[in-house]
């Protein structure tokens, strides 16, 4: 009888071990699942917060994009604005400049060099300001010590001027200044040079050379334009 009773209980015990080992494997599998679910709730949690850091940084770099956008349309406004007071400034000018040559100037002879001048001095009031830039440019090459030269190197700065090429433009206006001192052109050459300055951004320069202007020709009409454009940049701080 003790036999079997000891393989019964040798059984028992082999069952309950086994059930205990069972339980423990049950309790470990279930430990890891708990686990598992935890990392994919982190790792969810973790993608969603990458990618609403991503949104945040897009949306960031979207307002930087829209900002400098806002801010190029508003040069782009600017740079028009400018270009329309040039043209009117310039036509303002050649008829002023054509009035006074009309008046003073007699008939001009094909191939004179007052017929040359003439000849460029059409080119500006047509508008082909290139053209009109090689025309001035010869004419004061060949006739540097005629009475038009000064003339024809101040519109040739205004050709550059109205064209936006302020670099060559200065050189013509501070050429007519340097070569011609004293002529009926200089306070509207020195004022074009500041102005030139300006758009150069040579803020420094543009002031002291405006500041000429009104120093040197207080009762013309371009040291008002002078003062006018020293109180802006004053104003705007450049």
């Amino acid at each position: 009888m003790r036999r079997p009773l000891q393989a019964a209980t040798g059984l028992l015990a082999v069952l309950v071990a086994s059930l205990a080992f069972a339980q423990s494997k049950g309790e470990r599998l279930d430990m890891l699942e708990s686990r598992m679910d935890a990392v994919e709730r982190q790792l969810a949690n973790q993608g969603l917060l990458e990618i609403s850091r991503q949104i945040e940084v897009l949306t960031g770099e979207l307002r930087t994009l829209r900002g400098e956008i806002e801010q190029l349309q508003h040069e782009l406004e600017r740079a028009r604005a400018q270009q329309r007071d040039q043209y009117v400034d310039l036509d303002t000018r050649l008829r002023a400049a054509e009035a006074a040559l009309t008046a003073t100037q007699p008939a001009t002879a094909p191939g004179s060099p007052e017929a040359e001048y003439q000849a460029a001095f059409n080119l500006m009031k047509d508008g082909r300001y290139d053209e009109a830039a090689v025309a001035l440019q010869d004419f004061q090459a060949r006739n540097p010590q005629h009475e038009l030269a000064p003339n024809a190197l101040y519109w040739l700065g205004e050709a550059h001027y109205v064209r936006r090429d302020f670099p060559a433009a200065l050189a013509a206006f501070q050429g007519m200044l340097r070569d011609y001192p004293g002529t009926r052109k200089a306070p509207d050459a020195l004022l074009k040079a500041g102005y030139c300055q300006i758009e150069m951004k040579q803020a420094a320069a543009a002031r002291a050379t405006l500041g000429r202007v009104v120093q040197e020709y207080p009762d013309s009409p371009a040291a008002a334009e002078a003062q006018a454009r020293l109180e802006t940049i004053g104003t705007q701080g450049g």
